[in-house]
């Protein structure tokens, strides 16, 4: 559900605003993005796998994620009668078959959904101004489901203390199970929000809030990923010209972690991702302007294993120009994508395997810019026209891109119909509106 993330970046936000609302965000007439994977009726798996932590990065013992537990009586379904699913097949999809399921137990207001390895999460969330000038509580509720049709009943989340204008804006999956990220929303300046909350989860349905570790509350973590090897937060110590990093296997305790050395010249983080062999920062090394003109950038990422010991890599033809921006996050757990955002609007790609080596892609798609975060196994971008049937795109691992073929009775946006976004998941790519009244699986055919 990984989504995009929060860069950190003194220079230049300039890609932001090219970016579109993704898995777990809501979408816009010509952009709603997700990962995704689908796959044909049968009986759903007892349980989603287990995922392991890396000892080099676990300072505790940490809890083993548990599968997502099957509906019970309690449980809603979104399908009526349909069949539970099975996950979707791995490997690249050629096509995606749509079936029309029902209402969400969420809603109506401001209803979001993003995908993990175990299943899928939805969010509504009431509270800010009501439209009258009178401010309201903050609400968030959650509900889980494992297959994208049948949904556990909805529970609150622990808001206490938070301002009314915050939102989960993505979840992140890794050796301890999921966080669910909270950040503020509605201010337009200043530069990107941080993370103002975290909660806790093995299933997607039952929620713990955790306490933000002193460095968040005295600096920013301005971004979270994660992988097997563990969560990686990306920020500052509070003041923004001095980015820091943090490591974590539990997403309870934080360790601050060295940045990568440079022999000369100022190091310029731009983010950062975990992945499964390990975590990944991007940035630049901002040498000194000659003839008094201005300095240049030297692109570059490093890689490690714990977030102890760096080791540099280049990008091959990167460019050097000091208004340019860097961004990174996995298109799988296997794969990464490297973008670098150039002044007249164009960008570069690069993608790798290891976080080491890094190919040139030789004509970067729009689509690969603004599709969202990964369920881990597939990423898909689901674009939703002004008018007209949903747009489906496979991103991958070479971040290459394939429209699939769709069939049968998915998402159609009108003039007058909500919103709606997409996120991928063990069984395929949901849709769903954001007043939680809708609902489609693409399965894969």
């Amino acid at each position: 559900m990984d989504t995009s993330s929060r860069p950190f970046l003194q220079r230049l936000l300039g890609i932001a605003g090219a970016l579109l609302l993704v898995a777990g965000c809501a979408t816009t007439p010509e952009a709603s993005l997700s990962s995704s994977a689908p796959a044909s009726p049968a009986p759903v798996p007892t349980a989603s796998g287990t995922l392991v932590a890396s000892a080099s990065v676990a300072p505790t013992p940490e809890p083993t994620p548990r599968p997502t537990p099957a509906p019970t009586p309690t449980a809603t379904s979104a399908s009526g009668d349909l069949a539970v699913v099975a996950d979707a097949p791995e490997g690249r999809w050629t096509s995606l078959h749509w079936i029309r399921l029902g209402a969400l137990p969420l809603g109506p207001t401001q209803v979001t959904v993003s995908g993990w390895k175990g299943g899928y999460v939805a969010f509504d969330r009431s509270g800010g101004d009501d439209g009258e000038g009178n401010v309201t509580p903050l609400v968030i509720r959650a509900s889980g489901s494992r297959d994208g049709a049948h949904w556990s009943a909805p529970t609150m989340l622990d808001t206490a203390g938070l301002d009314e204008f915050v939102a989960v804006e993505r979840i992140v999956q890794g050796p301890a199970g999921l966080l669910a990220l909270g950040y503020p929303f509605g201010d337009t300046c200043g530069g990107p929000e941080p993370v103002v909350a975290v909660w806790s989860s093995q299933d997607g349905t039952t929620w713990e809030r955790l306490r933000l570790p002193k460095p968040f509350r005295t600096g920013q973590a301005l971004s979270i990923s994660g992988s097997e090897p563990g969560y990686l937060a990306i920020g500052n110590t509070g003041d923004l010209a001095k980015p820091a990093i943090w490591t974590s296997s539990d997403g309870r305790s934080w360790f601050s972690r060295t940045l990568p050395t440079v022999t000369s010249g100022e190091l310029v983080l731009d983010g950062g991702t975990a992945f499964a062999g390990g975590f990944v920062l991007v940035g630049s090394v901002l040498g000194e302007g000659e003839c008094g003109g201005p300095a240049h950038l030297h692109p570059a990422t490093w890689w490690s294993t714990d977030g102890a010991v760096w080791a540099r890599s280049d990008l091959p033809g990167a460019s050097t120009d000091a208004q340019a921006s860097l961004e990174i996050r996995t298109l799988t757990d296997l794969a990464l994508v490297a973008i670098q955002a150039l002044p007249d609007g164009s960008a570069r790609g690069w993608t790798s395997k290891d976080g080491r080596t890094w190919s040139s892609v030789a004509k970067l798609s729009n689509r690969v810019r603004v599709a969202g975060p990964t369920d881990g196994r597939h990423e898909v971008a689901a674009i939703a026209p002004e008018s007209g049937a949903a747009r489906v795109f496979a991103i991958n691992d070479d971040a290459s891109v394939t429209r699939l073929a769709t069939s049968g009775d998915g998402p159609v946006q009108s003039e007058y119909a909500p919103a709606w976004m997409a996120a991928v998941g063990p069984t395929g790519v949901l849709a769903v509106t954001e007043d939680g009244n809708k609902s489609w699986l693409g399965l894969h055919s």
